[in-house]
């Protein structure tokens, strides 16, 4: 029992391991019928030629030729660029084509231009917009926690509930 005792136990369990791992290799390799696999090496029947042959068998059967693919032209029979005849594309505009407003648009447009610049000073210039812009800030919850600490009461005098 000495023996045991000195052992790690994570030695064993290792062992163990490696012991199943070899015991299910064998299992697994006795049941594919001993079949040895190289990798790099075809083992079975050549999976392209028997794809070939099931191409084959409808085509045979419709009697359908297929020829093989033809290769692209050789880049020094392909027609060079310069000597081809084309179009150049149409000019454009030298300044972008606004929409024709009619004399209502114009004026609503107008209004509406007006509005917005009274509305944008206004809104500037009041204190209440001023305190909205501070309290959606990121930081504005770090300077509340921060402000409430300092001046707040001590913490022996803060109600513990």
């Amino acid at each position: 029992m000495d023996i045991l005792e000195q052992l790690d136990p994570q030695a064993i369990l290792v062992v163990l391991m490696v012991i199943f791992a070899a015991i299910k290799a064998f299992f697994e390799k006795r049941k594919n019928g001993g079949a040895e696999e190289v990798l790099g090496e075809e083992t079975g029947p050549d999976l392209y030629q028997a794809y070939e042959e099931e191409l084959a068998r409808p085509q045979s059967d419709l009697q359908i030729e297929i020829s093989p693919p033809t290769s692209p032209p050789r880049l020094s029979e392909a027609v060079s660029f310069s000597s081809r005849k084309a179009t150049p594309p149409p000019p454009l505009p030298s300044a972008p084509v606004l929409p024709k407003l009619s004399a209502a648009e114009k004026q609503a447009l107008e209004a509406l231009k007006a509005r917005k610049k009274a509305g944008v000073r206004k809104a500037r210039n009041s204190t209440k917009s001023r305190v909205y812009r501070h309290l959606s800030s990121p930081t504005a919850a770090r300077e509340a926690l921060l402000l409430a600490e300092i001046l707040g009461p001590p913490k022996a005098m803060q109600d513990k509930g």
